[in-house]
């Protein structure tokens, strides 16, 4: 008799589920950097996706003049060894947390969202 192979099926089952909800992730707001914003931001963290940062946070309408830090979360393909993805950390004057710009490995924005208490400008 076959045993079922339950870690395979429970994949299986997992991946419409994971699809599904990066279907229902929206693309962030982008717009011309402003020139302030990458200014503020290569003053905190040297990274070749501050520009498309920079582009998301113009995009949302966050002033330059509220951020306050920035750092930048970094997430790895073990098997590669390759990066796959950016998190940016802006933590802002205005208010506690951090607005949260995620990019690919290529800096192409994937997501804003807004952490620890903060607000994303004209949200709830």
């Amino acid at each position: 008799m076959k045993t079922p192979n339950f870690p395979a099926a429970a994949a299986a089952g997992a991946l419409p589920l994971l699809l599904a909800a990066c279907a229902s992730i929206a693309p962030p707001p982008v717009a011309t950097p402003d020139p302030a914003v990458l200014a503020a931001l290569d003053r905190n963290v040297s990274n070749s996706c501050n520009p498309s940062v920079a582009s998301v946070l113009t995009g949302a309408r966050l002033p330059a003049s509220d951020i306050r830090g920035v750092n930048y979360g970094i997430y790895r393909d073990e098997f590669r060894d390759a990066i796959v993805r950016w998190d940016a950390w802006v933590y802002l004057n205005s208010q506690p947390g951090a607005v949260v710009v995620a990019v690919d490995e290529d800096c192409r924005p994937i997501q804003i969202y807004a952490r620890e208490g903060a607000k994303l400008p004209g949200g709830p």
